[in-house]
């Protein structure tokens, strides 16, 4: 009987053993073939962290992505934390949502469980270690944070880096001499991780109960990577803790986990998470810049080619356990010779190390979902979006289970003819404040978005003036819409309030503006009103 070869996306194909040499008293370690080809499978184990290290082009890429397509098979949670978007081919295969780390807010600042004073102290010396700052530096950080909550309570709110950032400011204001440069310094590198644009609000029990991408090479410094994936995971290990024992395994996969080494919550995911259903897929080029506790805590250690030397003599001597009768000079010599694909494992089910295959998984790069939310991050008509799309040869049927998805998923919204992703406010606010902006600009006006509740929806420069204008839907409450406008004339010396057309009779009596149907502004020249 022929028996035909099962191609499985990870095979076992190479065992290490000790054979006696007979003629000779002596014994030496040889890797062998099975006799049948076996699958290397992840799921089913006691301790779920896997390390996974490996050179550029040796394949740990690809052998992410079939670990995280075999994860997700099983039914696990998974959230990815991707420098380098290798992973958002997966995002439709796996049903994840794509977060744009720059457009999707962790505040650090956060308590996620512990009192003031802790919080305190541990957000300083998280963002000491990855700033790297001194000593001196490190203690009037502590004050400025320390500060920055005791001004918050009265207001009854948790303070956010922007907080920070004016108390640094103030400090920096009344302090003196060599002072004053610290506080300088610190405000120059606080800066790094203060630069989130407003956008897709993030629900960690959502992420935990689901399947979640965070991009974060939109990141202008891996300062800013660091920080925010440590602010992350500690609201991962807050929600952890209170979950108690019943939450389905969920899986966190880190690449370029350099970049948190020395995690305090790193370190207490890796200890504690196991009794919690709570697994680890830590993903580095070097296994001596992962984190010690994830590396003593993990079942699974998969090494790729290695050639350096320091670094292929240590995860040989880690995966051989020792130079026992030649055991350590097998291992160095299969992971130095490793082809692309293969790789060397360390795994607690075998009693020695494994040599296996994993096969291509040609996903791509390009995840239809987060492209439509991309595009309609600013609103777009639909006719555009479906352009868009048939010039990527993008059938009409994925279009519309796509985008049907997405609104279902609440993360698209449409009005009229128009989709926006994630609106700050009501789609037919933020839809039609976004066609003011483009109307203003087609007629040569220069404009730009406010859309806060720090300033108006858009600021018209216009023959060098500064004028300020809103959009009403009509559902605000009027006396707060005329409060609002009487905050704004401090600052704008002329205000345009233009309102949905159901609603205008209730505003134009307003003294003082000028008040217009939004569909007579569509209709007309906009240097009328100006």
């Amino acid at each position: 009987m022929i028996f035909e070869k099962t191609k499985y996306p990870i095979t076992i194909i190479k065992k290490l053993e000790l054979k006696r040499i007979y003629h000779g008293d002596y014994s030496t370690w040889k890797w062998k073939k099975p006799f049948f080809l076996k699958r290397f499978m992840l799921n089913g184990r006691m301790n779920p962290h896997v390390v996974i290290i490996g050179e550029s082009g040796g394949g740990k890429s690809n052998a992410s992505r079939v670990i995280i397509k075999e994860i997700a098979d099983t039914g696990a949670g998974l959230l990815i934390l991707d420098p380098n978007e290798d992973y958002l081919g997966l995002a439709d295969k796996i049903g994840a949502d794509v977060y744009d780390a720059s457009r999707s807010k962790v505040n650090f600042l956060d308590l996620d469980g512990m009192d003031e004073e802790e919080r305190i102290g541990e957000t300083t010396s998280i963002l000491s270690k990855r700033l790297r700052l001194g000593y001196v530096q490190s203690s009037l950080l502590k004050r400025c944070i320390g500060y920055t909550y005791w001004v918050s309570k009265p207001k009854n709110r948790i303070p956010t880096v922007s907080d920070l950032m004016l108390t640094l400011k103030r400090f920096e204001a009344k302090a003196e001499g060599s002072e004053s440069r610290t506080l300088s310094l610190l405000i120059e590198r606080i800066s790094l991780i203060n630069s989130r644009k407003h956008g897709r609000p993030i629900s960690i029990e959502k992420i935990m109960g689901s399947r979640s991408i965070f991009l974060l090479g939109s990141m202008h410094t891996e300062e800013e990577q660091s920080i925010y994936m440590e602010a992350l995971l500690r609201k991962i290990y807050s929600s952890m803790l209170s979950s108690g024992y019943s939450r389905k395994p969920f899986y966190i996969v880190i690449d370029e986990a350099r970049k948190i080494s020395g995690s305090v919550i790193l370190g207490r995911l890796a200890a504690e998470g196991r009794k919690y259903g709570l697994g680890i897929v830590a993903i580095s080029q070097k296994a001596e810049e992962i984190d010690g506790k994830v590396m003593s805590n993990s079942s699974t250690i998969i090494s790729f080619y290695q050639r350096e030397p320091s670094e292929l003599h240590y995860i040989s001597n880690y995966i051989s356990g020792g130079s026992e009768s030649g055991r350590l000079v097998s291992v160095k010599s299969a992971i130095r010779n490793l082809g692309v694909g293969k790789a060397v494992i360390l795994d607690s089910r075998y009693r020695e190390p494994i040599m296996v295959k994993f096969e291509s998984s040609d996903i791509g790069n390009f995840s239809l979902k987060y492209y439509i939310e991309n595009l309609s991050y600013n609103a777009i008509g639909k006719n555009l979006l479906v352009e868009n799309l048939h010039r990527m040869n993008i059938s009409d049927i994925d279009i519309q289970i796509a985008v049907s998805t997405l609104i279902s998923e609440k993360i698209l919204y449409e009005y009229n003819d128009w989709y926006i992703s994630n609106p700050r406010n009501s789609p037919e606010h933020d839809i039609t404040v976004y066609r003011i902006s483009e109307k203003l600009k087609v007629n040569g006006i220069s404009n730009e978005i406010y859309n806060s509740s720090y300033g108006p929806d858009l600021i018209i420069y216009s023959k060098g003036r500064r004028i300020a204008m809103e959009y009403e839907t009509g559902k605000k409450n009027l006396n707060d819409v005329i409060h609002m406008l009487e905050y704004r004339k401090k600052s704008y010396p002329e205000i345009i309030l233009a309102v949905n057309d159901l609603h205008y009779p209730r505003y134009s009596a307003i003294p003082g503006i000028t008040v217009l149907r939004i569909s007579d502004f569509f209709a007309s020249n906009p240097e009328e009103y100006l």
